[in-house]
C-alpha cells in the first residue's frame, strides 16, 4: 500500500512539472509567432510602430533575461533529482536563500530582474490599462506584502517560495516563468489590439 501511495505522488509530481515545463514551451512558440508577426508589421509601417517596436523590444529583452537566468540556475539542479527526491533537503533552497533567509547572490540577482521588468511594465503601459498593471502589481511586485494563513507577513520571495523543498522550488521557479511568459502574451493582445 505505502508503495503504490509513493509511486502515485511521484507520477502526479512528475505529471505536474511536465505540464508546466510543456505550458512555457507552448508559450515561448506563440510569444516567437507574435513578435515575428509584429516585427513583420513594424517593418511595413515604420513611422506607425517605431515607438512601440523600441518598447517591444525592452520588454521582451527583460522579460528573457527573468526567464533565462530561472532557467540559467535550474540548469544547477537536475530536474530528475529534484522529481525522484535524490537531492540533500535544501539544496535548491541554498541557491536562493542564506540560513537567515535572506537572498543570496543569485536571489539577490533574480530579484534586481524582476524588479526591472516590473519598473519598465509601469513605464510601458502609456495607456493605463488595469489588466497590464493589474497583472504586474499582482506577479511581481516584490515590494508587496503577503499574509500567510497564520496573518505573519511574508515578502515576495517568502511568498513565492512558501514551500522550500526542492520540488516546491522548482515549481515556484516554473510558475515564475510560466508568469512572465503570461505577461508577454498578455501585452502583445493588448498591443495588437490597438
Amino acid at each position: 500500500m505505502c508503495v503504490s501511495i509513493q509511486a502515485q505522488y511521484k507520477l502526479s509530481t512528475y505529471t505536474a512539472h511536465k505540464s508546466i515545463t510543456e505550458a512555457i514551451r507552448i508559450n515561448t512558440e506563440v510569444i516567437a509567432g507574435r513578435t515575428s508577426f509584429f516585427e513583420k508589421q513594424a517593418a511595413q509601417k515604420p513611422l506607425m510602430f517605431q515607438k512601440t517596436k523600441i518598447i517591444v523590444a525592452e520588454f521582451n529583452r527583460l522579460s528573457n533575461n527573468v526567464s533565462k537566468y530561472i532557467e540559467e540556475i535550474q540548469s544547477k539542479v537536475n530536474t530528475e533529482q529534484v522529481l525522484y527526491d535524490m537531492l540533500t533537503n535544501g539544496f535548491y533552497k541554498n541557491i536562493l536563500f542564506q540560513s537567515n533567509n535572506e537572498l543570496t547572490f543569485k536571489g539577490d540577482q533574480l530579484k534586481i530582474k524582476i524588479d526591472s521588468l516590473y519598473n519598465y511594465s509601469i513605464k510601458m503601459n502609456v495607456h493605463k490599462l488595469s489588466q497590464i498593471s493589474n497583472f504586474a502589481d499582482s506577479h511581481f511586485k516584490t515590494s508587496n506584502v503577503f499574509y500567510d494563513f497564520d496573518e505573519n507577513e511574508l515578502n515576495y520571495f517568502q511568498h513565492l517560495f512558501y514551500d522550500k523543498s526542492n520540488y516546491g522550488i522548482m515549481m515556484a521557479m516554473n510558475c515564475l516563468i510560466l508568469d512572465v511568459k503570461t505577461f508577454q502574451l498578455l501585452y502583445y493582445g493588448t498591443v495588437m489590439s490597438y
